[in-house]
C-alpha cells in the first residue's frame, strides 16, 4: 500500500505544477483551452489530495460505531468529486461569455503551444508511472487517477491541435469552440462517476455470468440439497456479497448441513475470491414466506 501512497503524492506533485503554469499561461495569453485545462489540472491536485485522506480512511476495519468499516468513504468523495466537475465547467462557462461580451481574444499563441506540449509530456510521464504501480498494487482509487489523467492526456492533444489550427488560420474562435469540445467530453464523462455512486446506493446485483456460476455450484455440490431460493447479490468496492437460501430435507444433521455450506462457500470463493457469502440452512421451503427473506 505504500506504493499507492508514493504514486499518489507523485500525481499530486504533478498536477499542482501544472496548474500553477497552466493559470499563469492563460493570465498571458487569455486562452479559455488553457483555461480548462488549468482548472482541471487544478482538480486532479484537490482529487489526489483528498484520494490520500480517503486512501487511509478507507483502509480502517470496522469499529464500535461503524460496523462494516468505512471504505463507503470513496463514494461520498465520488459525489463531490462529480459536483466539483460540474463546478468548474460553470466557471468556464462564465469566462466564456465574459470574452465573447468583451470581444477579447487569444495572444501570444506560441506561448500555449509550449506549455500544452510540456503539458501533454509531463501528464503521458505521469500515466506511465501510474500504471506500472498499478500492475504490481490493484487499488481502486489508482485506477480512478489513472483513467483520469489518460482523460487529461485525449483533452490536451485537443487543446495542441486547436492551437495549431488557430497559428496557421489565424480563427481565434476555435479557442471557445475547443473549449465547450472539451467540456462537453469532460462533462459526459463525469457522468461514470455519479452512476457509480448509484449503483452502489441502490446494491445493483453482480453480473449475469457470475450468477449463473453460482446457481451451478448450488445445483451440482450435493444431491441432498433440496432447492434454493432467496439469492441475492450485490457489489460494494472490494468486496461481493452473496446471500441465499439452501433448503435441505428435514431430516440431515445440521452437521451434515454445515459441513455441505462450506464446499459451497469454498467453490463459489474460486470464482469470486472477495465474496463475502451467507448462507440460511432450511429444513424446509419456507419461499413463499416473504418475511424469510430478510
Amino acid at each position: 500500500m505504500h506504493d499507492v501512497k508514493k504514486a499518489i503524492i507523485f500525481a499530486n506533485i504533478a498536477a499542482i505544477f501544472l496548474a500553477i503554469i497552466k493559470f499563469t499561461t492563460w493570465i498571458l495569453t487569455w486562452s479559455l483551452a488553457v483555461l480548462s485545462s488549468a482548472l482541471d489540472s487544478l482538480l486532479d491536485f484537490f482529487v489526489s489530495l483528498f484520494n490520500l485522506y480517503v486512501l487511509k480512511k478507507s483502509e480502517k476495519k470496522f469499529d464500535e460505531n461503524y460496523n462494516y468499516g468505512h471504505w463507503k468513504i470513496q463514494w461520498v468523495w465520488a459525489v463531490l468529486e462529480w459536483a466539483i466537475v460540474w463546478f468548474s465547467g460553470i466557471m468556464v462557462i462564465y469566462f466564456a461569455i465574459e470574452k465573447i461580451l468583451s470581444q477579447s481574444y487569444i495572444s501570444q499563441v506560441d506561448i500555449s503551444l509550449y506549455v500544452m506540449l510540456f503539458s501533454i509530456c509531463i501528464t503521458g510521464w505521469l500515466v506511465f508511472y501510474l500504471t506500472q504501480v498499478s500492475k504490481q498494487v490493484k487499488h481502486l482509487t489508482l485506477k480512478a487517477d489513472i483513467l483520469h489523467y489518460k482523460t487529461d492526456l485525449i483533452t490536451n492533444f485537443w487543446i495542441i491541435s486547436g492551437l495549431l489550427l488557430i497559428k496557421i488560420t489565424w480563427f481565434y474562435i476555435l479557442d471557445t469552440i475547443i473549449w465547450i469540445i472539451i467540456w462537453w467530453y469532460i462533462l459526459l464523462s463525469s457522468k461514470s462517476i455519479i452512476m457509480e455512486w448509484y449503483h452502489m446506493l441502490m446494491d445493483r446485483k453482480i453480473d449475469d455470468q457470475n450468477i449463473e456460476q453460482i446457481v451451478n455450484i448450488i445445483h451440482t455440490t450435493d444431491k441432498k440439497i433440496t432447492w434454493y431460493h432467496f439469492l441475492k447479490t450485490r457489489k460494494s468496492w472490494n468486496d461481493t456479497f452473496v446471500d441465499f437460501h439452501l433448503v435441505f430435507n428435514n431430516k440431515i444433521t445440521l452437521l451434515d448441513a454445515h459441513s455441505i455450506s462450506d464446499k459451497i462457500e469454498y467453490k463459489i470463493r474460486q470464482i469470486i475470491p472477495d465474496a463475502v457469502i451467507s448462507i440460511h440452512l432450511d429444513p424446509f421451503d419456507d419461499s413463499r414466506n416473504e418475511n424469510a427473506r430478510y
